[in-house]
């Protein structure tokens, strides 16, 4: 991702915007994770309006300054009555526009009283999270699919890529709380064979694995797809959050 990063400022000349647009995604995906919703919407704004100076930058060729004050109505409605791309000139803007509203509505309704719903959260997050992989697929840098792949994933503190291989970053995880937040990170499922090859600190065979499947889908916890791939179902999701709750705060 730095790399995109660094290419997205070659492109945009503007690293000050970049760092933003991916400092304040950073900030969204963390309070999405620690579930602070209140925190997640506060962080929104400069999201947006770091997205829609790169949407105008990548559709147009340059963009407002940091210094000059930005209308998002008046951006928005100049790019809806250009022509070329519609992901980031139609899909981009009308979803920005959509959570900038939303963060507006729901801070004076929530910020004093009561914390929007998790729903409220999932959804600017995963909203989010696709304006972003939007901009990056739309951007024309080279190697921007790896990291369109790695923000499609669900982001979890305990969670990292290596070698292409999902690991478990913390040595006290069982072996079942590891397949937990592995197929928590991939909404899409995970094979048998590539989730032993992820747990195989903690579970040495496919014997051992298949034990500690067939438990949590006895329990209401995975679900096998017909591809043959598992996946979260049910307590499962409950599951694997109190697991991202306790571990992430030592």
């Amino acid at each position: 991702m730095e790399t995109i990063k660094s290419e997205l400022k070659n492109k945009i000349k503007d690293n000050k915007l970049v760092e933003n647009l991916f400092l304040s995604f950073q900030k969204i995906s963390e309070e999405y994770i620690s579930q602070k919703p209140i925190e997640l919407l506060q962080n929104t704004g400069l999201f947006i309006e770091s997205v829609m100076r790169v949407t105008e930058h990548l559709v147009e060729g340059h963009h407002t300054s940091l210094e000059a004050k930005f209308d998002l109505d008046t951006c928005i409605k100049r790019l809806e009555g250009l022509k070329g791309n519609e992901g980031l000139r139609i899909h981009v803007s009308r979803l920005s526009r959509a959570i900038y509203d939303f963060r507006t509505r729901k801070k004076s309704v929530h910020l004093k009283a009561t914390d929007p719903e998790v729903i409220d959260a999932n959804l600017i997050f995963n909203v989010c999270n696709w304006i972003l992989i939007e901009i990056l697929k739309e951007s024309g840098i080279l190697g921007s699919e790896e990291a369109i792949s790695m923000l499609h994933t669900r982001k979890i503190p305990l969670v990292q890529t290596v070698g292409g291989i999902l690991r478990t970053t913390n040595p006290k995880l069982s072996g079942t709380q590891r397949i937990l937040l592995l197929l928590y990170s991939t909404p899409e499922g995970i094979t048998p064979e590539i989730l032993l090859e992820s747990t195989k600190i903690k579970i040495k065979n496919r014997d051992h694995l298949s034990k500690n499947l067939r438990n949590l889908e006895s329990r209401d916890c995975l679900h096998l797809l017909p591809d043959h791939k598992w996946t979260l179902f049910g307590q499962g999701f409950i599951e694997a959050e109190k697991i991202i709750n306790k571990y992430s705060k030592i």
